[in-house]
């Protein structure tokens, strides 16, 4: 789906992958800065993600990143707005198994005036279409935290259907978390595209 961009981001504008609202591009080190820093350091944006456990240093970002630039078996891609290019978060497909042809995929919206608008399923359904039409994956999958509600509905909204559940698998606040996981098959995939 590519459409045109506005002029003032043609110069030096690459987007990987478009779509109706945002578009996918490599994440850079420009973009950990102060929101970048912000998000990956509140409690309401890392509820979910292993992170949260450890303070969040610019330093450890911008490592994280330049680690995840160039790896063949990780795609991690910035989620920004087609209108503005903003920057609103982060969506990586990972790790791909290249023998059985399936990966994870994982995002965060790390801008909350974003959340509950749909990018999140947006978002996963042109990684979904690049990893099948591209990469000639067959299946998809993604295991969540089971009161991830919002998560679980951006998946489910992007054709991925709950397919089991690891009782008591994460310690949450006020106890333990059922993992939630979803998956979503190539051929499905093709016959709801």
């Amino acid at each position: 789906m590519r459409g045109r961009m506005p002029q003032k981001y043609k110069k030096g504008f690459h987007p990987y992958i478009e779509g109706r609202r945002l578009f996918l591009r490599e994440v850079r080190q420009e973009d950990v800065n102060d929101d970048y820093y912000s998000w990956m350091n509140d409690p309401e944006v890392t509820r979910y993600l292993e992170t949260r456990y450890i303070p969040q240093s610019r330093e450890n970002i911008s490592r994280y990143v330049e680690a995840m630039s160039g790896k063949r078996d990780e795609i991690f891609l910035a989620i920004c707005m087609r209108k503005s290019a903003a920057h609103i978060g982060n969506i990586k497909l990972g790790p791909i198994n290249w023998i059985h042809r399936f990966a994870d995929i994982s995002l965060i919206i790390g801008e909350k005036k974003c959340w509950g608008k749909g990018y999140g399923s947006e978002a996963i359904r042109m990684l979904s279409r690049y990893a099948f039409e591209v990469l000639n994956l067959r299946k998809l999958r993604s295991g969540l935290y089971s009161d991830n509600i919002g998560s679980a509905r951006a998946f489910r909204k992007a054709g991925f259907t709950e397919e089991g559940r690891l009782k008591r698998q994460w310690i949450s606040v006020g106890g333990f978390q059922d993992e939630l996981l979803f998956g979503l098959c190539e051929e499905v995939w093709r016959s709801n595209a």
